[in-house]
């Protein structure tokens, strides 16, 4: 299956030889707009896979179009440019855009630039989720051993003891442990 694209060209170049290598590869154009507000519907109907931006101007607005499109429904994004300003280049990047090209649109080079761009956005999509998952296990540990601390002053059990009596009690629910815990921290902070 080809990756789809939506090209936002604000130049006057026709992209015809762009387009030609793109077809004889694994990227399909979609469409080609000038509107930014294309741009940012077909990513988020989930009508193309991938971004793709020349342009030397309306930056602000851009940037501004790839931020909610990294809110609601992350693609990679390849902007194309003659601007190599140092602080355009970094706000690019923090906006999330996979890859800023200064004057390097080329049929030849065209499919090599947007197979890096998707890899590098795979990659940082993995390593974004990792983390959530870990900020959340963090989270629920936490929660796990504040409960546990509620339960040992309320009875004469170890934490070991809590902690499977807990495990239990969470089993038999059917809940995460985690849920259970922050139902006994609750419970006990309307106790208190």
């Amino acid at each position: 299956m080809k990756t789809r694209i939506i090209i936002l060209n604000t130049t006057a170049d026709e992209l015809c030889d762009i387009k030609e290598s793109l077809s004889r590869s694994n990227y399909q154009v979609i469409t080609t707009s000038s509107n930014l507000s294309d741009i940012s519907r077909a990513v988020i109907n989930g009508s193309v896979d991938l971004v793709m931006a020349v342009t030397d101007k309306k930056f602000d607005q851009l940037f501004a179009v790839i931020r909610q499109i990294n809110k609601q429904q992350a693609v990679p994004v390849v902007i194309f440019t003659y601007d190599d300003s140092r602080n355009v280049i970094q706000l690019a990047i923090q906006t999330g855009v996979s890859a800023y090209i200064v004057d390097g649109l080329q049929a030849n080079r065209i499919v090599s630039i947007l197979d890096t761009a998707c890899f590098r956005f795979n990659e940082q999509q993995r390593v974004k989720t990792e983390l959530e998952k870990t900020k959340t296990t963090l989270a629920e540990r936490k929660l796990i051993d504040k409960a546990k601390g509620i339960l040992m002053q309320r009875s004469a059990q170890d934490e070991d003891s809590i902690y499977k009596s807990m495990r239990k009690a969470a089993m038999d629910k059917n809940i995460k442990i985690a849920e259970l815990a922050k139902s006994i921290i609750n419970s006990h902070e309307l106790m208190t």
